[in-house]
C-alpha cells in the first residue's frame, strides 16, 4: 500500500512538473514569434494608370494609392484646347476620388477640384454646375485602367 501511494505521489509530481514545462515553453515560443513581427508595418503604395484615348482627345491619370490617400499626375490633351498637365492629391471616399488638380495651362499655374467615380476598372470624371451642387458624370470620357509604362 505504501508503495502504491509512493508511486501515485511521484506520478502526480511528474505530471505537474511536465505541465509547467509545457506552459513555460509555450510562453517562450509566443514571445519569440511576437518579437519577430515588425513593429511599424511600412505601407507600399499601389500604382495605377488610367487612360482615355480617341482620335482627337487623350486623358491620362497615373496615381499612387496609399490607403485612402491618392497622389499622381493628370494630363488633358483635348482637341483644339491647350494641354493641361499637372499633379493631383486627394482621398478616396468610398468609390469616389476627391482631389485638387494643380496644373499648368497657357503658362499659368492653376488649381481646381476634381472628382472621379471609380466603377469596375474605370474612373469617370464628375462635374458640378454653378447653380447646383449635384454631380453629373461624363461617361463619354471614361478612363480605363491600363498597364503603367516603364518610367
Amino acid at each position: 500500500m505504501k508503495t502504491r501511494l509512493l508511486i501515485l505521489g511521484l506520478s502526480g509530481i511528474l505530471i505537474v512538473s511536465c505541465k509547467n514545462n509545457k506552459e513555460e515553453d509555450t510562453t517562450k515560443n509566443q514571445s519569440v514569434v511576437e518579437s519577430q513581427q515588425p513593429e511599424d508595418k511600412e505601407e507600399i503604395p499601389v500604382k495605377m494608370c488610367y487612360l482615355y484615348a480617341s482620335e482627337n482627345d487623350t486623358i491620362s491619370l497615373n496615381i499612387e494609392k496609399l490607403e485612402e490617400d491618392i497622389s499622381g499626375s493628370l494630363v488633358y490633351m483635348l482637341h483644339e484646347k491647350d494641354i493641361n498637365r499637372g499633379e493631383i492629391s486627394g482621398t478616396m471616399k468610398g468609390d469616389t476620388l476627391f482631389a485638387d488638380y494643380e496644373y499648368m495651362s497657357e503658362g499659368e499655374n492653376s488649381v481646381r477640384p476634381v472628382m472621379f467615380l471609380k466603377r469596375d476598372n474605370q474612373f469617370i470624371e464628375g462635374f458640378t454646375s454653378e447653380d447646383t451642387s449635384a454631380y453629373t458624370f461624363n461617361e463619354d470620357f471614361a478612363l480605363t485602367r491600363t498597364n503603367c509604362g516603364v518610367n
